[in-house]
């Protein structure tokens, strides 16, 4: 087995390169695209092969990684086999700020944004170690620590900045202006809504399937923004829907149908943006006897994708 697979996007490929010796030098063993997939060979072989071999995922965290459609699938197998974070088997390393949504915020990341080398270095090898991060010395007693105030040297040029600086203005001047959402922070949000999605039902369908012999399960992405899922009870086609992106009058719905009889793009319930206190999802058919649990007005991305998966898997309990 190989001990780390780096999943990352082209525009972190130093950064990846960087970590992969990193964790090289210190005797890890790594498979990192840029060096290990060599032309000639398969590409989707190949990434299918390292995510299942490797003990662990790295993930180099960014704004375009969250952004990529290609990235998903690599950080939701290890999610997969490890949904609770027991073994660690998915590690984020931020390099670049962003804010991960749905189930990646429940994950502990290691941060190196803004570090220099040897800071950097020394956090990711510390963030890979499983062991309980203890200090090695002694805090220092907070009850002892004495306040010694500073006094510049009369005749330094921190004085004279200071005599020249203009005064601070009072931080109650003017309430913070309110900033409604632009069509592209609704479609960011809608997008990363759906990879949620998207992610949960992956890593459920080969959660159940691992845990219930009777079941068999099926995941199909149509496209980027289209995907069907089906369990089979002892062979039979028990549970199946479609999930998609578009249509019934906004780019940003996304919509979700049940079993086999509907047709082109009708559907059993449609998740619209909702801009009451902040971006949300709503759901605008529930009728679903799981949505008491949740204010169907105003849902997370995360409780969205429960939701749909408790619709979808209600027959199994018929």
């Amino acid at each position: 087995m190989t001990d780390f697979f780096i999943s990352y996007t082209h525009a972190d490929t130093a950064w990846a390169e960087w970590i992969s010796y990193v964790l090289e030098e210190e005797g890890f063993s790594v498979i990192i695209q840029a060096w290990d997939f060599r032309p000639g060979k398969n590409f989707v072989l190949e990434m299918q092969n390292a995510a299942t071999k490797a003990e662990r995922t790295l993930m180099v965290l960014s704004p375009d990684y969250l952004q990529s459609q290609f990235a998903s699938p690599e950080w939701a197998s290890a999610f997969g086999q490890d949904p609770q974070g027991q073994s660690a088997k998915l590690v984020p390393v931020m390099v670049r700020s962003c804010q991960p949504t749905g189930i990646l915020t429940s994950i502990v990341q290691i941060r190196i944004v803004g570090l220099d080398e040897n800071a950097a270095r020394k956090v990711v090898l510390t963030g890979i170690d499983q062991k309980r991060a203890k200090p090695s010395a002694r805090p220092p007693f907070p009850g002892t620590v004495a306040h010694v105030e500073h006094k510049d040297f009369p005749g330094s040029s921190t004085a004279v900045q200071h005599a020249n600086a203009a005064p601070a203005l009072p931080t109650t001047l003017m309430p913070a202006l309110k900033q409604n959402p632009t069509d592209a922070d609704k479609r960011r949000f809608a997008k990363a809504g759906f990879e949620t999605i998207k992610a949960v039902f992956e890593a459920n369908l080969q959660s159940v399937a691992q845990q219930e012999p009777r079941l068999e399960a099926s995941f199909e992405p149509a496209t980027a923004i289209d995907f069907r899922a089906e369990l089979f009870l002892d062979g039979k086609s028990k549970c199946f829907c479609r999930i998609w992106m578009g249509g019934m009058q906004s780019a940003d719905n996304i919509c979700y149908s049940e079993g086999r009889h509907m047709s082109g793009d009708s559907c059993n319930e449609i998740l619209s943006l909702s801009l009451a206190g902040g971006l949300h999802f709503q759901a605008l058919m529930a009728s679903f006897n799981f949505d008491r649990k949740f204010d169907m007005k105003q849902l997370s991305a995360d409780q969205a994708a429960e939701y749909l998966w408790q619709r979808f898997v209600s027959p199994l309990g018929s």
